[in-house]
C-alpha cells in the first residue's frame, strides 16, 4: 500500500479517456482507492478525475517506461493499469519486467493473438463458432472476391479500437481507394455486412478461469452519422440483458483465442439479419468504456479485479456469471452527464416516442 495511505494506490495510464475515466469513476464508487493517473495527450490530462495526475510527454519506449516506473515509485502504486488500447498498453504488456510494480494482464502472446482480429477470426472460424465471413486484404483480388461474394462489405482494420479505419460499402471503386489511401493492404479485413444490433460480454478472469461477467446490449452508436461505417466506438445507448448462449458463445471465445485468460477480457458481437450473434472481436487487457454503468448497477468489475490483483482470494461460488438479468438503460455522449433508467422508466419514455 502507498507510505501514506491505507487505500490501494492504482496507477491508471491514460486515465482521462473514456475508458479510463470508466475506470475511475468504478473504483471511485467502490470507495478504498487512491488514484494516480498519467496521461500523454493534454486533453486527456485536463480531463483525468484521478486523485493526482501527471501528464507524461510521449516519447521513446524506455524513457516512457523510466516515468512509469518513477511515479509509480513517488506514489507508492500497488497496481499499474493500463486503460485503453494504445501504443502504451502494447507496451506496458510487451516489456512487463521492466515495470516495477504489478499489473494483471494476461500473457503477452495472448494480448498479441487476441488484439490481431484476423488471427481471432481464423482460431473461431476453425473451432466452428459463429463469425462473418472474412477475407484478409492483401491486395486487390482479395477485395474484389469479398465484393463478389457479399455485395455489402465491411472494412477495417485488423488491429484497433473505436472502429478504426472501418467503412461499409458496396462500392469496388470507393473499397479500393479506401485501402490503398490508408497504405493497409495487409493490414486490412473485409467481412460479411452484418446488422447493427451489437452486443458485449465483459469478464475478470484469473489464471484461465471466469471470476464474474455481464452481459450488454448496446441500442445505438454516438454520432453514428458521422461516421462512414456506421461505427465511432462511442456507445450512445445500452442495455443490461442475460442470454445463456449469447453468455456461453462468449466464453467459449475466450477459450479458443487465449490460452490462459487473466485479468480483464471482453468481446463483442454483431448479429446477422437472421439475428445469429456473430464474435467480431475478443478484447484483452483492458475493460470497456462503460463500466461505470455496470457498478452503477451493481457489478462493479474495475473494483473486482483490483482486489484479486491486490491478493484477495477468489469470491466463493464463483464464477459470478451475469448478475443483472434485468434490464437497465444506460445513455451518455460527449459533454452530457451519464443517465441511468430502469425498465419501466425506459418503456415510459419509449410509449412517449
Amino acid at each position: 500500500m502507498s507510505p501514506t495511505s491505507e487505500k490501494m494506490t492504482v496507477l491508471v495510464v491514460t486515465s482521462g479517456d473514456g475508458t479510463g475515466l470508466n475506470f475511475v469513476r468504478s473504483l471511485k464508487r467502490a470507495g478504498g482507492y487512491r488514484l494516480v493517473g498519467l496521461d500523454t495527450s493534454i486533453e486527456d490530462y485536463v480531463s483525468s478525475e484521478a486523485d493526482e495526475r501527471f501528464f507524461v510527454a510521449a516519447g521513446p519506449e524506455d524513457q516512457f517506461l523510466d516515468r512509469v516506473n518513477t511515479i509509480s515509485a513517488r506514489c507508492g502504486a500497488d497496481l499499474v493499469y493500463a486503460a485503453d488500447t494504445n501504443e502504451w498498453l502494447e507496451l506496458l504488456s510487451r516489456r512487463r519486467e521492466s515495470v516495477n510494480n504489478p499489473m494483471f494482464l494476461p500473457d503477452h502472446d495472448d494480448h498479441v493473438r487476441a488484439e490481431d482480429k484476423w488471427h481471432t477470426y481464423q482460431c473461431l472460424s476453425d473451432a466452428g463458432l459463429p463469425v462473418p465471413d472474412s477475407v484478409l486484404v492483401r491486395d486487390g483480388a482479395d477485395l474484389d472476391r469479398a465484393l463478389r461474394r457479399h455485395g455489402a462489405i465491411w472494412l477495417r482494420r485488423t488491429r484497433g479500437s473505436g472502429g478504426a479505419g472501418s467503412l461499409a460499402t458496396d462500392a469496388p471503386a470507393l473499397a479500393h481507394a479506401w485501402v490503398e489511401s490508408a497504405g493497409g493492404w495487409g493490414q486490412f479485413m473485409a467481412a460479411e455486412r452484418l446488422s447493427v444490433r451489437t452486443a458485449t460480454f465483459s469478464g475478470v478472469w484469473f489464471d484461465g478461469e471466469l471470476v464474474a461477467s455481464q452481459l450488454r446490449e448496446r441500442t445505438a452508436w454516438k454520432y453514428a452519422h458521422l461516421a462512414v461505417s456506421g461505427v465511432t466506438g462511442i456507445t450512445s445507448g445500452q442495455r443490461t440483458l442475460w442470454d445463456e448462449e449469447l453468455h456461453d458463445l462468449a466464453v467459449r471465445s475466450v477459450r479458443q483465442t487465449m490460452s490462459r485468460p487473466h485479468g480483464a477480457v471482453g468481446v463483442d458481437f454483431t448479429y446477422g439479419q437472421d439475428g445469429t450473434p456473430y464474435v467480431t472481436e475478443v478484447q484483452p487487457a483492458r475493460f470497456y468504456s462503460s463500466m461505470e454503468f455496470l457498478a452503477a448497477v451493481g457489478i462493479n468489475l474495475p473494483d473486482l479485479y483490483c482486489r484479486l490483483a491486490a491478493g484477495a482470494e477468489l469470491p466463493t461460488g464463483r464464477p459470478l456469471i451475469n448478475p443483472i438479468r434485468s434490464s437497465f438503460y444506460w445513455f451518455k455522449a460527449v459533454d452530457k452527464l451519464p443517465v441511468l433508467m430502469t425498465q419501466q422508466e425506459w418503456e415510459a419514455i419509449d410509449r412517449l416516442v
